[in-house]
C-alpha cells in the first residue's frame, strides 16, 4: 500500500505540541488555577495544556468530547464556543485557550463577548489562528495534495481488492466518516466539482480572498479591541502546509526566514493588567 504523506494524526499532534511549547515555554507548571480550552478536538493538546493549570475544563462542539475520560484535574464538556458566556459563570477562569477555532465561528463577536465574561479580570485569553501565509500554502498545495491523495486512495483500493482475492481480511481500510470543520456555517455547500477544482474557504469566511484579509493580525487586533481585550503580544507559530506534507527542511528554512502559518494572540481584559503576562514577554 502506497503512503506518500506522513500519518495525518501524528503530523497534527507534532504541530500542536510545537504550538504549546512556543506559547508556554516560560510558564511554570500549574501556574493557572482554572483553565478553559475551546475546541479541543481529539483531546491531544488538552493533555499538554493541562500541565500549566491546576484544573482544566476541556470543551468541544461535538459530543464525542464526552467519551474522553475525566481525571482529577481535567473534565470534559460539550460547549458551543459562541455560547461560552451562557455556559460558564462570570470570572470563572484565569486562562481561556483556543487553537484554530475562532476563524470557524460565524458569530465570533458573540464568542469573544462570552470569553470576556467568563475570564477573570486578571486572567489571560490566548488564541491561535491561521496566518495569510497559511492561506497561501493551502492554495498552492491544493493540486499537489489532490494528486497525492488520489494516488494513495488508488493504492488502498488496489490493496483491498488483492486482499479480497486472496481471502485475507482487514488488510486495508480507507477513511470512515468525515469531520466538518464548519458545523455552524449554515447554507454553504460546495458541489463535488467545485471542491475538486479549487480550494474552498477553510473557516466561516465566504471566500478565499476574504480569508487572506481576515487572517491578518491587523484584523484580529481590531476584533479583539472591540471585544474589550488588550493585545499583549503576537507570537509567531510553526510553519505547516495544512496538508501534512512533512518537508521538514523546507519548514525549518521558512521559520528561520520569519514566516509563520499561525499567529498566537496573547490578550487580557482592557484596563486590567494580568500578573500572568510576565510569562509571555
Amino acid at each position: 500500500m502506497l503512503k506518500l504523506r506522513p500519518d495525518w494524526q501524528t503530523y497534527l499532534h507534532t504541530l500542536r505540541r510545537r504550538e504549546i511549547e512556543a506559547i508556554f515555554w516560560q510558564c511554570p507548571p500549574a501556574c493557572f488555577a482554572r483553565g478553559l480550552e475551546l475546541g479541543a478536538g481529539d483531546g491531544f493538546q488538552s493533555g499538554l495544556l493541562a500541565r500549566y493549570t491546576r484544573e482544566l475544563v476541556v470543551t468541544d462542539y461535538y459530543p464525542g468530547i464526552l467519551n474522553l475520560p475525566d481525571t482529577a484535574t481535567m473534565t470534559h464538556r460539550m460547549c458551543d464556543a459562541e455560547r461560552v458566556g451562557e455556559t460558564f459563570a462570570a470570572g470563572e477562569f484565569d486562562l481561556i485557550f483556543s487553537s484554530n477555532v475562532l476563524e470557524h465561528l460565524p458569530r465570533v463577536g458573540e464568542a469573544l463577548a462570552g470569553i470576556h465574561r467568563a475570564l477573570r479580570d486578571d486572567g489571560l485569553a490566548i488564541h491561535v489562528m491561521p496566518s495569510p501565509f497559511w492561506k497561501l500554502c493551502q492554495m498552492v498545495g491544493f493540486y499537489p495534495n489532490f494528486v497525492l491523495a488520489r494516488l494513495e486512495r488508488y493504492s488502498v483500493r488496489r490493496a483491498g481488492r488483492k486482499a479480497a482475492a486472496t481471502g485475507q481480511t482487514g488488510a486495508a481500510a480507507g477513511p470512515t466518516g468525515t469531520w466538518d470543520n464548519n458545523p455552524k456555517v449554515e447554507g454553504r455547500r460546495y458541489s463535488y466539482l467545485r471542491r475538486l477544482l479549487w480550494a474552498t474557504p477553510h473557516g466561516a469566511a465566504n471566500s478565499n480572498l476574504e480569508e487572506f484579509r481576515t487572517f491578518r493580525p491587523a484584523h484580529w487586533r481590531t476584533r479583539l479591541a472591540a471585544a474589550g481585550f488588550n493585545l499583549l503580544r503576537v507570537i509567531r507559530g510553526p510553519v505547516s502546509s495544512g496538508y501534512g506534507f512533512g518537508l521538514d527542511p523546507a519548514r525549518v528554512f521558512l521559520e528561520r526566514a520569519g514566516l509563520a502559518s499561525e499567529y498566537v494572540y496573547i490578550t487580557c481584559k482592557t484596563g486590567y493588567p494580568s500578573p500572568f503576562q510576565v510569562y509571555f514577554r
